[in-house]
């Protein structure tokens, strides 16, 4: 009688594992917005059959990070300015928590270390000795909200607000203006803030940071 329910559980598992791949691809820009996807492709890349990867992307069509080209064909849907505005609205209530929270929980060496590589590319920028690397920015800047949101002492707050960062990975950053380097000072703020045991200030510094991303964003659609 069990045997029959274990091999149906076979494929959904196989599914849900496609699903978390294709989205892990989605979140990291693997998939690009507006990019059409084939089944052979990705069957071939993800070495899996059709009818797992059909599941999967059936599923990610419902959570609405793939929409319909035409009857045959899905596509990585981009997120509209509106709906990134409704994320940072969710994130500005979370983040400022977890910022006051970690405040004697967190690694101090890692935030320090963070703070040192921050420190660095804002004394190279400002010296004309860079060139902007977005991997690089991007890699840092994950690391110091992880870092924040894993030392909240709350996992449920944690993991909403790595999902929700995550999802915003999607938003077509070319959209946004060029402001890495008031985003590394606002992240040596925040990092100094915590270093310094102040709970108040480590919120009020990510608030402030999250607001500077939602005017900079306004400021950009005024122009265009």
């Amino acid at each position: 009688m069990n045997k029959p329910a274990l091999d149906d559980a076979a494929p959904r598992r196989l599914a849900y594992e496609v699903h978390r791949r294709l989205e892990d691809m989605i979140f990291t820009g693997r998939l690009r917005s507006g990019e059409v996807l084939t089944e052979r492709r990705l069957a071939e890349a993800l070495d899996v059959s059709r009818t797992p990867l059909r599941d999967a992307l059936l599923m990610l069509e419902s959570e609405g990070l793939l929409k319909r080209r035409g009857a045959r064909y899905l596509e990585v849907r981009q997120m509209t300015v509106p709906e990134y505005m409704q994320v940072l609205n969710i994130r500005r209530l979370l983040e400022p928590e977890a910022a006051r929270l970690c405040v004697g929980r967190i690694d101090l060496e890692r935030l320090s270390e963070l703070r040192g590589r921050l420190e660095a590319m804002v004394a190279a920028r400002a010296e004309g000795r860079t060139v902007e690397d977005p991997d690089a920015s991007a890699e840092i800047d994950a690391a110091m909200h992880d870092e924040i949101a894993g030392a909240s002492g709350n996992p449920l707050m944690a993991n909403l607000i790595r999902d929700l960062r995550r999802r915003t990975r999607i938003f077509d950053l070319g959209r946004m203006p060029d402001r890495a380097a008031s985003v590394y000072r606002e992240h040596i703020d925040i990092i100094a803030a915590i270093e310094a045991g102040d709970a108040g200030a480590a919120g009020a510094a990510m608030t402030r940071h999250i607001d500077n991303v939602k005017a900079s964003i306004i400021r950009h659609l005024s122009t265009i």
